[in-house]
């Protein structure tokens, strides 16, 4: 069986996790990692246990020196789009982390360097893989649900996440984002990233335009002030909330917020979501205890359904992995698009139409709701 010759860039925790999902995998042989520090490329190298895997701080370096057939970037979202398109103008499949961009200038040096370039690039979202977001997309296409009029999600999650780095070793500090007593750190990119929560919003959009299809054509967005109410000193908007609207004419509600504690969802952490048409609606559980439910049209209440986050998911390596299961989805789905030629779930259109929306959310908030245009990253049809 043919193996896909994988380098992993930037090993902080998701990098080490990640690679060890591409490392168990059939069709992958991990042969080469790379982060700026040198302790990390160590550690990890003597955690995966196979030293004839190459050892690198430089990306370039690595790219030059080692055969390789993709390479996987868990880079902070704010440099990898760089990275990525030198990997994809060598010839490499690139894979990246959620979000694809910061920039609408950056997704658009994705779609070109994609087009030019005729490899594989992936998005790694992985929420639109649940089997629940799977099920409701098929309820969409036999049009149980009627026209979709609306869609929302949250995605609300106080934690204490690796908020700062030391700059000298690359050791993570986990807490709230406000710096560690007596320690040089700087901040990590996520810390950065939730000044804007809205930014994270890939992992609510994604699943929801795989239900609804279409792409969003505008979006205006408001926040809390930029400064949170709960964690002392943090530069965070604590709450915000984009509305958007799509080629179909659906209209999508989308919060965020990182900073303020909210109640955990039955199987999906800190996700919720629902879906409603003119012929009945859908929605995710409300907490632990709730259940997702269903309504149709000549129904006389909400119907408690089974749907699940795991359902379906195949055996081995991706039913074990994290989110439910569904960390291993894009993992397959990446190395079969470069050995079978597969279709990717999530390919640059699909990534940047993530992205953009959040981008100009972020813009919108910061000017109290204006309504921003999103632009077309598809070709266009003669």
């Amino acid at each position: 069986m043919r193996k896909v010759r994988l380098g992993v860039v930037g090993l902080g925790p998701r990098g080490r996790y990640i690679g060890k999902l591409y490392q168990a995998h059939p069709s992958c042989e991990v042969a080469a990692l790379c982060d700026t520090f040198s302790s990390r490329v160590e550690t990890y190298a003597a955690e995966l246990g196979n030293p004839s895997i190459r050892l690198f701080t430089d990306f370039e370096d690595m790219i030059a020196s080692v055969a390789l057939d993709a390479v996987l970037i868990t880079a902070p979202p704010d440099i990898q789009v760089d990275m990525a398109c030198f990997a994809m103008n060598k010839g490499l499949h690139v894979a990246t982390e959620v979000p694809a961009a910061y920039t609408i200038e950056d997704c658009w040096k994705l779609v070109r360097t994609v087009e030019r370039s005729g490899v594989n690039y992936l998005l790694s979202e992985q929420t639109r893989y649940w089997g629940f977001i799977r099920q409701w997309t098929e309820l969409v296409k036999r049009n149980e649900l009627g026209r979709i009029l609306f869609a929302e999600g949250e995605y609300m999650h106080y934690s204490e996440w690796d908020y700062y780095m030391d700059p000298k070793t690359g050791d993570t500090y986990y807490g709230d984002p406000v710096p560690p007593d007596g320690k040089q750190v700087e901040a990590t990119w996520r810390n950065r990233s939730f000044i804007h929560p809205i930014y994270y919003l890939p992992h609510t959009l994604s699943p929801l335009l795989k239900i609804v299809g279409g792409r969003v054509v505008s979006v205006s967005c408001m926040g809390t002030r930029p400064a949170s109410y709960y964690v002392k000193g943090a530069a965070a908007r604590d709450l915000e909330v984009a509305l958007m609207q799509t080629t179909d004419g659906t209209i999508i509600r989308a919060a965020a917020g990182f900073t303020s504690p909210s109640g955990p969802r039955r199987d999906t952490s800190y996700h919720w979501y629902q879906v409603k048409g003119t012929g009945g609606a859908v929605e995710w559980a409300r907490s632990k205890q709730d259940r997702p439910r269903m309504w149709c049209i000549g129904d006389p209440d909400w119907r408690e359904m089974d749907w699940k986050s795991d359902a379906g998911t195949p055996p081995g390596f991706t039913a074990e992995s994290g989110h439910s299961g569904a960390d291993g989805w894009p993992v397959d789905n990446f190395l079969r698009a470069i050995i079978e030629g597969a279709p990717l779930e999530m390919d640059v259109y699909d990534a940047v139409e993530t992205a953009a929306p959040a981008i100009l959310a972020a813009e919108s908030s910061r000017e109290g709701g204006v309504l921003k245009t999103v632009p077309n990253f598809r070709p266009v049809q003669p």
